[in-house]
Parts: structure tokens; C-alpha cells; sequence
């Protein structure tokens, strides 16, 4: 009988413990993967912006491209991407360039012609100035960003 004690206490200390420490409740992330290797050329009319992709998350919309003539603008991490300025896409909403999940690391170039790109906050943009690019890949459903790309 007094083994019995001892075992059904043994039991019910690591029962509670097992419980008590959140195991039977995994915490679920969402995320997505940020993009690599981000290479901007100018040209007299266009930009010319490269960067490596892998996002094969179900919810994964697409990329987002950040512009600003200050480097702050973008690179302050204490500013959520939603505040930062960037590009919206022909329907004026997010991701500036939508897609659908990949299977591989894939590479992608984006042209943007200067004279015709404004950011979300009404600046426009002019040939033979100095601009700041990032790159994020984007969730629609989720509303969700990923880390920046480097800038």
C-alpha cells in the first residue's frame, strides 16, 4: 500500500509538473523568411532592384520594396515596416510585387522606372539622386512582414 502511495504521488507531481511548465501547449509563430542578397542599379530612368527569395509558407503574398532618400527611414528598427515608406503595387495596396510561394531559393529583378514610382506617403522619385532600398517578403492574410532585407 505504501508503494502505491508513493507511485500515485510521483505521478501526480509530475503530472502537474509536465502542465505547469506549458508542454501540452506549443506556442505557434508565424513567420517568414527574409530576403537575401538585395543589389539595386540605376540606370538613367529605372531602377534596377535583384535579391534572392525563399518563401514557401502557405500564407506568403509576395515582397515589398522600401524607398527613401534617408537611410533612417528605413533602417530605424524601433519603426514597424507598415510605417516605413514603400512602394504599393498597381491596385495601391500591398505586396508592391505579389507572388505565389516558391518550392526553391529563387531570384528575382524588379524594374522600377523612376519617373513613375511614388511611395505610399505621395514622394516621388528622380534620376541622378541617392535612395535607400530594403526588401520584405509580405503576408496578405496574416498581416505580417519579415525581417528586413540589408539596405
Amino acid at each position: 500500500m505504501d508503494k502505491l502511495k508513493k507511485l500515485l504521488t510521483t505521478l501526480v507531481f509530475y503530472t502537474f509538473l509536465l502542465y505547469s511548465c506549458g508542454i501540452d501547449l506549443p506556442e505557434v509563430t508565424t513567420k517568414l523568411r527574409a530576403p537575401m542578397g538585395l543589389v539595386v542599379h540605376s540606370s538613367n530612368d529605372s531602377f534596377v532592384i535583384e535579391w534572392w527569395g525563399y518563401n514557401n509558407e502557405d500564407y506568403f503574398s509576395g515582397y515589398v520594396i522600401f524607398i527613401s532618400d534617408d537611410y533612417q527611414k528605413i533602417a530605424d528598427f524601433s519603426k514597424p515596416p507598415i510605417d516605413k515608406p514603400k512602394i504599393l503595387n498597381s491596385s495601391g495596396l500591398l505586396p508592391t510585387i505579389p507572388l505565389q510561394p516558391t518550392t526553391e531559393p529563387t531570384k528575382y529583378i524588379a524594374l522600377l522606372p523612376i519617373i513613375t514610382i511614388v511611395d505610399d506617403k505621395g514622394n516621388k522619385f528622380f534620376p541622378n539622386f541617392q535612395y535607400y532600398f530594403a526588401v520584405a517578403a509580405y503576408s496578405s492574410s496574416k498581416g505580417i512582414f519579415s525581417p528586413l532585407s540589408n539596405i
